[in-house]
């Protein structure tokens, strides 16, 4: 896991890194992202680093030693308590979405 961090933590220049841990119930474990975002970007990438069967124990352990090599925030998701999407988009021309049906 140290080493993916590593890899993608290249501490490039205007750009905010932060990590998120994922409590994954539909899978049954424990994911860890390195989240990057340059700055005055809308876009953000994330990069899986690590995923562990769901055991407290290793969970924890893990999670100590990022800590201990990692200065970055870190962000706690459950996918038991997921995020609710926006509206439904209706009309969306330049991605094809559109709830006027007209076929001719």
């Amino acid at each position: 896991m140290l080493s993916q961090y590593d890899h993608y933590f290249t501490r490039a220049p205007h750009t905010r890194y932060w990590l998120v841990v994922v409590d994954n119930h539909f899978e049954d474990c424990y994911s860890f992202f390195i989240y990057m975002q340059r700055f005055k970007a809308k876009l953000s990438k994330s990069y899986e680093i690590a995923c562990l069967k769901c055991d407290k124990g290793q969970y924890e352990h893990y999670l100590s030693f990022l800590k201990k090599h990692s200065n970055l925030s870190i962000e706690y998701r459950d996918t038991d308590h997921l995020i609710l999407p926006d509206v439904e988009v209706q009309q969306d021309l330049i991605h094809g979405h559109s709830n006027l049906r007209s076929f001719k």
